[in-house]
């Protein structure tokens, strides 16, 4: 196999490798194993906001029972003053003390009302969210066998056209492979063209008598003048 034939296969090994790269992105189940996963991401995303939520509720439960404890502490205090005080006055000012602290006592348990109301709606959404893990999770387990199931064939091939591409690739001389790189960029993968009676492959552009006898005297493989992809003047094996 001479390198103008190498390159054509070469061009037709990664033509065909974006055929069943693509046939495998589009699979059906391959298509909704994506979807799954997704889902399942942003499950696990909310989850993470609704355990954020329920520790900033347990938070604020502790910092209401440390409140709560500290104001019936006082209100220990307070009383036992008052049943060591004979003055009036003395005794009215704890009472108001008394009263105040009692008002604190009940923002303190409305405060508390409030939390554990928050509290529980925050825990059954983690349930739920739990239980919605759970089934995504199975749902991409299952998919995923019947994915592989069924990509099998596809990615057989794809590993048999990588492992071609490697040995016609590396069969080519650094310089050549350059060029065929370059080529396939920028003519989105159909960088070399096989010359035909006196017509390339691809650019379909007839070349005058003086363009054909320039090529076709020349190195057996050039540049197309018109396209100016590779082009491949003698493409038949030198060896067999």
């Amino acid at each position: 196999m001479n390198d103008g034939t190498r390159l054509l296969k070469l061009q037709e090994t990664d033509l065909e490798l974006q055929r069943l790269r693509l046939e495998l992105s589009k699979l059906p189940e391959l298509v909704q194993l994506a979807r799954l996963r997704k889902r399942l991401s942003l499950a696990r995303e909310e989850m993470l906001k609704v355990k954020g939520e329920r520790k900033d509720v347990e938070t604020d439960l502790a910092d209401l029972a440390e409140e709560e404890a500290y104001y019936r502490k006082q209100v220990d205090g307070v009383q036992a003053k008052a049943a060591r005080l004979t003055d009036y006055r003395e005794v009215q000012d704890l009472e108001i003390e008394l009263s105040n602290l009692a008002k604190a006592l009940d923002k303190v348990a409305f405060d508390q009302r409030d939390r554990n109301e928050k509290l529980e709606r925050v825990l059954a959404r983690e349930q739920q969210g739990i239980a919605a893990i759970e089934r995504l999770e199975g749902s991409v387990k299952s998919c995923a066998v019947r994915a592989r199931e069924v990509a099998t064939d596809i990615q057989e091939r794809i590993a048999e056209a990588e492992q071609a591409r490697t040995k016609l690739h590396g069969e080519l001389n650094e310089d050549l492979a350059h060029a065929y790189e370059e080529a396939a960029r920028a003519f989105n993968g159909l960088g070399v063209e096989a010359l035909r009676d006196d017509v390339p492959t691809l650019c379909r552009t007839k070349l005058m008598e003086s363009s054909l006898n320039e090529v076709t005297r020349g190195d057996a493989i050039t540049t197309c003048p018109y396209c100016h992809r590779i082009l491949v003047v003698h493409e038949e094996d030198d060896a067999s």
